[in-house]
């Protein structure tokens, strides 16, 4: 069935739900709605809103049993190509539309090639936020869709490099050697600094920390998430006879790769709780067990049988956990053994209904539904994983949709309603957490950009089910992702200007006086969402052309 178009002339996005039968989402969310109208910029910033010309709403049929749904676009240019379902021609449209949008910028300096978190225009806004540095996770990501690409592959490769040569600095390896002299390290009072760190200034040709008052920030580098994807990706361009022996055996590469096992086994990551891919208060997450457990397996099938291929990289990192006399954590069996710890945490806790569910319910760290565990379908490659605990993990994420984005979780504070006018820092101290805490509207979290990641995890789903409403659910996702695209003359949610046909970190509301308004997030544009629709539309194209 062809969608059926309604362009609905609602200026609020209060008035955009009512229109569309949804304000059920959002009706409880305006209790505290006046709390900064005292603000002479945030009253500005409403009275602007409020004479803000109508947004198109889109209505679509859905396809199966995929119901009816409404898209709110941003831009006027995405609204010709959007489809019901797409074939050749017009997926070829999107890409040719979104290709300017999705083009991650690489830095590059004498010490490496860098992709920084977010693209900023304004240097300002850049040092307010510190999202011009490098996380391991968001470049691997950004790998991921350079790599997809022919004319930026060679990038990508140099990308994937500096990252290695991040984890092979000295100040990473003590890091992992003391964890794996003493693993109490990891749960000491410092323990978030201890353990190998995930994030640097790319602008330091020693890849220090960033920093604040001249010492490294203090930050949550408890994320095993990042470095299970990090070893993996790894491991799978050496799979891919991407890597060249010189490059393995430059410095400190093959340490690095060693040293990580060890961590992984001596702080058990199967039992560890960490920050995970939102960086927040430590639990034992579904999702970074599953990231490291893939890297282990992947590591186990090249060490117990390698191909021509992969043999000569196997006989260096053998030889050089040698002479570490480290060769005891990369034996065959040392790995299966930790492989069949990550699945039983895995199949355990999907079991229990989601990302860290194995805790009393009344425990703040008691949580099912949750973005992230979108990681067991990709980026992780789990062979194990079977189809049934696939589209679980589909049907556990599917309520955080909401009519813009995607949530992170329920009851997400970071970059909720009226954030940016409460002067919350965006990074990971305990008074930062206190205060989005303090101030957060029930309902009104911000809504991500995580459907065009969606919408290829569904596609992988369908291509292994064959079960046609994974593939609807895969178009509705797209279709999400590409309504996020921002329009012309577009505020962010801190009052100021982002660019347009380009791609937010997520969706955040403004709510005064029982009105709500979506704006971007300041955090535009993003590398990750660039990355994600790049896949996404990989997925796409090579399902069309099979």
């Amino acid at each position: 069935m062809e969608y059926k178009r309604i362009l609905l002339p609602c200026k609020t996005l209060g008035l955009l739900l009512a229109c569309s039968g949804l304000i059920g989402t959002v009706s409880f969310a305006m209790a505290k709605s006046d709390q900064v109208s005292s603000d002479l910029v945030y009253s500005k910033y409403v009275q602007q809103l409020q004479k803000s010309s109508a947004h198109s709403v889109i209505m679509f049929a859905g396809q199966g049993d995929v119901q009816p749904y409404s898209l709110f676009v941003h831009s006027p240019s995405v609204i010709p190509l959007l489809k019901n379902q797409y074939d050749e021609v017009s997926l070829n449209a999107i890409i040719k539309m979104t290709q300017e949008t999705r083009q991650i910028a690489v830095t590059k300096h004498p010490w490496g090639t860098f992709v920084q978190a977010a693209s900023f225009a304004s240097q300002d806004m850049a040092s307010e936020t510190n999202y011009d540095a490098i996380w391991l996770r968001d470049s691997v990501w950004g790998y991921l869709a350079l790599d997809s690409q022919a004319d930026t592959r060679s990038e990508a490769h140099q990308v994937l490099l500096t990252l290695w040569d991040y984890m092979a600095t000295s100040h990473q390896i003590d890091r992992m050697k003391s964890i794996i002299l003493n693993p109490a390290l990891v749960n000491d009072k410092d323990g978030q600094m201890n353990v190998p760190h995930i994030r640097f200034n790319s602008a330091s040709a020693q890849f220090e920390d960033v920093q604040e008052k001249g010492k490294p920030q203090p930050w949550t580098h408890k994320q095993n998430d990042a470095l299970g994807l990090f070893l993996d990706t790894t491991l799978q361009e050496v799979k891919d006879h991407k890597i060249t022996a010189d490059e393995w055996n430059k410095d400190k590469r093959l340490d690095a790769l060693i040293y990580l096992v060890g961590y992984l086994d001596k702080a058990r990551f199967d039992q560890m709780e960490d920050s995970g891919a939102w960086e927040e208060d430590a639990r034992l997450n579904t999702s970074s067990v599953a990231l490291v457990t893939s890297a282990l397996e992947n590591l186990q099938k090249m060490i117990a049988k390698p191909s021509d291929v992969e043999k000569p990289f196997v006989e260096s990192l053998q030889d050089r956990a040698k002479t570490l006399k480290l060769e005891h954590f990369i034996n065959s069996e040392n790995l299966l053994r930790l492989v069949d710890l990550g699945y039983l945490r895995i199949d355990k806790q999907l079991a229990m209904g989601g990302e860290s569910p194995d805790y009393p319910k009344t425990d703040p760290r008691y949580r099912q539904a949750d973005a992230a565990l979108l990681n067991l379908i990709y980026p992780a490659r789990l062979h194990r994983l079977t189809i049934k605990q696939k589209e679980q993990v589909l049907d556990i994420v599917a309520p955080l949709m909401g009519d813009i984005g995607i949530r992170r979780y329920f009851n997400d504070n970071y970059q909720s309603a009226n954030f940016w006018f409460h002067n919350i820092k965006t990074d990971t101290d305990s008074a930062s957490h206190a205060e989005r805490k303090k101030q957060f509207i029930p309902g009104t979290e911000a809504q991500w950009f995580f459907d065009s990641w969606y919408a290829k995890a569904a596609l992988m789903v369908y291509k292994e089910n064959k079960n046609p409403h994974y593939k609807a659910l895969a178009f509705r996702s797209m279709n999400h992702a590409l309504a996020q695209i921002t329009g012309p003359n577009m505020i962010g949610a801190n009052a100021k200007p982002v660019a347009a046909m380009a791609l937010p970190e997520s969706y955040n509301f403004i709510a005064d006086k029982g009105e709500l308004w979506e704006a971007p997030s300041p955090i535009t544009p993003l590398n990750w969402a660039k990355a994600s629709m790049t896949l996404m539309l990989e997925e796409m194209k090579a399902d069309i052309h099979k």
